[in-house]
């Protein structure tokens, strides 16, 4: 049976699939799903037949939802819900994420006000992951324009017990013991900026002992290289980092990029190892949109050097912005990149990023980007 691709895109307005064969040449888009719900991120699932989706959706009248489909979707999650006694009333799902290949059934989201909820029977009931809900250093955390968010879920390949979770603006933190105890990922690097120092350094940070820094200079979007599980990249509101010992030291690699901010960052799935971003223009009046001219950005050495991608992206004079969870790759050969932007365009790659098509039609602002093969 041929392998199809699908682009799974969130919007303000609903969700849209873009389907293609494995040349990625010729593709279909869905008519909208879950018409009228926010979809902040989509997740797809292989570890049933058939394959299951999965939406973080969000609903003005109804509220949120783990939103989930293996034919229809259905949006009941029962038991999504802090534990009464903290008195906290989840705002949206930001994310969701299937659990390891070993545990069929887990599933991860991550909500507003920051929490980590677990669900062991393929989304349908969850449970609070109370050793980072009820976390000591939960009081720290800094409300940042979005609230505060659990954005970020990442499991180690090698080991189902080995999570991280990125909080905005709450820092970062890893379990070693399947969501037990959490610690807080030490921050220390050479930085090229003194924002950037802020966001990795306790002391110029000016953070209490034992806080994380990132709880206050906040990381947008972090990410596990699939190849290398003690890799990982993140793009933070002052610069862009990665570590190479699974957390436990950072190194600033934002020179070379137009600007310290952004929001989403991609790692490919297979080699050459790259990663990519979309730097954005902040200004003294906190413009936050590409600068006339939408540009990816892509490294193929660890951050040493970035290159500008722009064939066939739009611009001259255009203003757009991609937000936190816009970018992926899709680990086909060639390895694909998809970008989705805030004016309802989704554009493609099957060479890397050197050159980029349109996929078909102008969506509501996309709010994520996500790819599957099954």
């Amino acid at each position: 049976m041929s392998t199809q691709v699908k682009v799974l895109v969130g919007t303000r307005k609903g969700a849209f699939i873009y389907t293609s064969d494995e040349k990625r040449q010729r593709w279909e888009v869905s008519e909208p799903l879950m018409s009228g719900w926010q979809v902040l991120h989509m997740a797809s699932d292989t570890r049933s037949s058939p394959p299951r989706l999965y939406a973080a959706a969000n609903h003005a009248v109804w509220g949120p939802s783990v939103a989930k489909s293996a034919k229809t979707w259905e949006e009941q999650s029962d038991g999504l819900g802090f534990p009464e006694d903290m008195g906290l009333a989840i705002d949206a799902v930001w994310k969701v994420r299937a659990g390891h290949e070993s545990q069929p059934g887990v599933v991860y989201a991550g909500t507003a006000p920051a929490g980590l909820f677990r669900s062991e029977d393929w989304g349908v009931t969850w449970a609070s992951v109370d050793g980072i809900n009820r976390h000591e250093f939960r009081k720290f955390w800094q409300p940042s324009p979005g609230g505060v968010s659990l954005h970020s879920i990442e499991v180690d390949p090698r080991d189902p017990n080995h999570m991280y979770v990125a909080i905005s603006a709450g820092g970062s933190y890893v379990t070693l013991d399947g969501g037990e105890r959490w610690h807080l990922i030490s921050h220390g690097a050479i930085s090229v900026t003194p924002e950037a120092r802020m966001f990795i350094s306790q002391g110029a940070a000016n953070a209490p002992p034992g806080v994380d820094p990132a709880a206050a200079h906040e990381m947008h979007q972090m990410r596990l290289d699939p190849k290398n599980p003690d890799r990982l990249w993140a793009q933070a509101h002052f610069g862009v980092f990665r570590s190479d010992d699974a957390g436990r030291s950072w190194e600033d690699v934002t020179a070379g990029l137009p600007s310290f901010h952004g929001f989403p960052i991609a790692v490919t799935r297979r080699e050459p190892d790259a990663a990519f971003v979309v730097p954005l223009d902040v200004g003294s009046h906190n413009f936050r949109a590409c600068p006339g001219q939408f540009a990816v950005y892509r490294t193929r050495d660890g951050g040493k050097s970035w290159e500008r991608l722009t064939d066939g992206l739009p611009g001259p004079d255009d203003y757009q912005s991609a937000y936190r969870e816009g970018m992926d790759t899709d680990g086909l050969d060639p390895e694909g990149v998809y970008v989705g932007t805030s004016n309802g365009q989704v554009y493609a790659s099957i060479d890397g990023g050197d050159h980029w098509q349109r996929l078909p039609g102008t969506l509501p602002p996309v709010l994520s980007v996500v790819c599957a093969a099954f």
